[in-house]
């Protein structure tokens, strides 16, 4: 496999150099292309495709438009191409059973296949940036660390450290970044589980790197989330936390968001784009020793929960996880808040369509337009993780039938969905268990599902 070194000599040194909106145009024009030559449609009535023809068409797409764009480096407007013999070398070398976590809390998340009967882990959290600093993120956390269908935990830095604005790349980032991290053991100590594997998700290497440390902060049994900018673009800050991860041995958690309406055109090129990306995250995050994330969202407005999204994620990881051996997941942003049924709506119709197609949970469900702070708690991904764990072993089909039920539900609302309610106003802050009226939202949704078809306890 090409080795990491020779990537940053290519992102640095030698790949070919192109203006931005030439990449963004190569995207567009070869997606289009594609598109025509591969008959690719999107259905809106099969949210959750089955069609294996299509997802094996989509995967062959999918590789045609990497070796054409390569990954674009931001910062220094060089591209990073492979050849098609190091691509299908990369995707022989994919490790598909790794650990994660520590002492009891010690895991096994490996490659799930289509319809898996296995249940999916869940690695759940809230929205990077939003719990506000010191006892209440601890305490947030707290709420899901407690939760045992949980299997690991997202988080960020809060929004200010010591009172003050921190800004991506700054001194203040690093303090941030380990102040999280110190809050998010915490959490863990105080519900007996200091072992349970994290995944952070600093804006920049700085805040990363500096929570790295054995005694309190990320450890080698941890993740560092590497994002990619929309589409196939990385830049130095990026590729330095791949750098500092090899040399520390930590684990890698690449993710990507193709968007419909974007540089890939509607859904079937951003489709497209969903599986370059499981390219662009083997060949230059290093992703084929960790775990990676995909989930599309929309030009138009920030979700990933509209019918066309869903289509979107399910279709690229139908092709991913038939065509490689990529331990892949997805997150879930929706557009209504904590508190409310179209949350759950939400988080319940992105897993039950993407667990079918061989997915775990990661990154949680967040809200994706925050309004106050502290708008997430523990009930969400517990929710989203017993919904998950249902899902496992669903026909392709029959998941189909509920997504579409869920949809009816609340699609008609994205544009002016609920705002939702912050964690002091759903949970009890004195033994941090939701108050009644949301505990009694989230048992009427779970009854909802039973009687759609999915088997809850």
């Amino acid at each position: 496999m090409v080795s990491f070194w020779e990537v940053l000599d290519r992102a640095i040194n030698t790949g070919p150099m192109l203006e931005p909106k030439e990449f963004d145009m190569l995207i567009f024009n070869k997606a289009t292309e594609l598109i025509k030559e591969y008959d690719i449609k999107y259905d809106p009535n099969i949210p959750v495709p089955s069609d294996d023809n299509l997802a094996d068409a989509l995967f062959e797409a999918g590789l045609r438009l990497y070796l054409e764009t390569g990954t674009y480096c931001i910062s220094n407007q060089r591209v990073i191409k492979f050849t098609e013999d190091e691509i299908k070398e990369a995707l022989r070398d994919v490790t598909a059973k790794i650990i994660i976590g520590e002492g009891s809390e010690t895991r096994w998340l490996e490659k799930r296949n289509i319809e898996d009967k296995n249940e999916p882990l869940n690695l759940g959290g809230f929205i990077e940036s939003n719990p506000t600093e010191g006892d209440s993120y601890v305490r947030m956390y707290q709420t899901a660390a407690r939760e045992t269908n949980l299997d690991g935990l997202y988080y960020g830095p809060s929004p200010t450290i010591e009172g003050k604005t921190w800004r991506p790349g700054t001194p203040l980032e690093a303090h941030a970044g380990i102040c999280a991290t110190a809050w998010v053991r915490e959490a863990l100590r105080r519900v007996g589980r200091p072992g349970l594997h994290l995944t952070s998700a600093c804006p920049s290497a700085i805040g990363d790197i500096a929570s790295c440390n054995f005694q309190g902060g990320l450890r080698s049994s941890d993740s560092i989330t590497l994002p990619t900018t929309t589409e196939l673009k990385t830049e130095y800050d990026t590729l330095s936390k791949i750098a500092f991860s090899i040399n520390y041995g930590c684990i890698r958690n690449a993710f990507w968001l193709p968007m419909v309406g974007g540089y890939a055109g509607g859904a079937e090129g951003a489709a497209i784009v969903g599986v370059a990306g499981a390219l662009h995250a083997l060949l230059v995050y290093q992703a084929g020793s960790g775990y990676s994330s995909c989930a599309a969202t929309t030009i138009e407005r920030a979700g990933q929960s509209s019918r066309n999204t869903i289509w979107v994620t399910n279709m690229a990881w139908n092709a991913i996880t038939r065509n490689t051996d990529i331990i892949g997941g997805i997150g879930c942003t929706t557009r209504a808040g904590p508190g409310t049924e179209m949350m759950f709506y939400e988080a319940a119709a992105t897993a039950i369509g993407a667990i079918p197609y061989g997915v775990h949970i990661q990154h949680g469900v967040r809200k994706a337009v925050l309004v106050k702070p502290n708008q997430g708690s523990g009930l969400e991904p517990k929710f989203q993780g017993e919904i998950a764990k249902a899902a496992a072993g669903l026909k392709r089909a029959d998941a189909n039938e509920i997504v579409k039920a869920l949809l009816t539900k609340y699609e008609d609302r994205i544009h002016k969905a609920p705002q939702g309610k912050s964690f002091e106003e759903l949970y009890d802050l004195k033994n941090l268990l939701p108050n009644k009226e949301y505990f009694k939202i989230y048992l009427n949704v779970k009854s909802e599902l039973k009687n759609l078809g999915l088997p809850l306890d």
